[in-house]
């Protein structure tokens, strides 16, 4: 028992150093990184909600030099599409637009980049240039069925209801099963004002 009693400064001592080390360790935050895998890209809406700030993430340093050029070109057109959601978000339509055609001009085949370009010229009342976008899209994607959603969007906002239906019908065909978004984007409420829609709606119970 004495001998117990003789160490106890010792263990308290020892004790005291394990306590702070462990905490410290808890306390430090960690550093995440990016692997150096793909970085897989969302697809893309024209919903401003879709606009979400980091959605391809980047980490917190550019493109390295040891990177091969593709990768690098590819990289900054991810930052400029991140960055254009940013103004997006924050109804900044023309400094959106400037940053998602770089990112177009760094990643020639930015799929997500292209759809918010053509969201971003309709909120900018560009309709020529959205339409241009969109059917550009259209030719290098010809499966993307957000791509003809945004066209529905596009004729709804233009006054050309039939034009709209008929995209808004091939986004369905292609598979845009989205219908709570068809029912409350405000940019199809011309489209879903028409006799034409209301039509086409009742074709199909239980999925509008």
């Amino acid at each position: 028992m004495n001998a117990f009693i003789k160490y106890l400064p010792h263990l308290g001592i020892t004790a005291l150093i394990l306590f702070l080390g462990l905490d410290y360790f808890s306390l430090t935050p960690k550093r995440l990184q990016i692997s150096g895998g793909e970085l897989q890209a969302t697809e893309g809406s024209h919903t401003e909600d879709s606009h979400s700030e980091g959605s391809h993430g980047m980490g917190e340093e550019m493109p390295g030099a040891n990177l091969p050029q593709e990768e690098r070109e590819r990289r900054m057109g991810i930052f400029h599409y991140n960055e254009g959601n940013k103004f997006f978000k924050d109804k900044n339509y023309n400094e959106a637009i400037i940053r998602y055609q770089k990112a177009i001009q760094h990643h020639k085949g930015f799929q997500e980049a292209i759809i918010n370009l053509s969201s971003a010229y309709m909120k900018n009342k560009e309709f020529d240039k959205a339409l241009e976008t969109l059917k550009a899209g259209q030719k290098q994607f010809p499966k993307a069925a957000l791509i003809d959603f945004n066209l529905a969007c596009y004729y709804s906002l233009t006054q050309n209801l039939e034009s709209g239906l008929s995209a808004l019908k091939t986004a369905v065909d292609k598979g845009y099963k989205q219908f709570k978004q068809i029912e409350n984007d405000p940019d199809l409420q011309n489209l879903r004002n028409s006799a034409l829609y209301q039509e086409w709606k009742a074709k199909i119970p239980g999925e509008i």
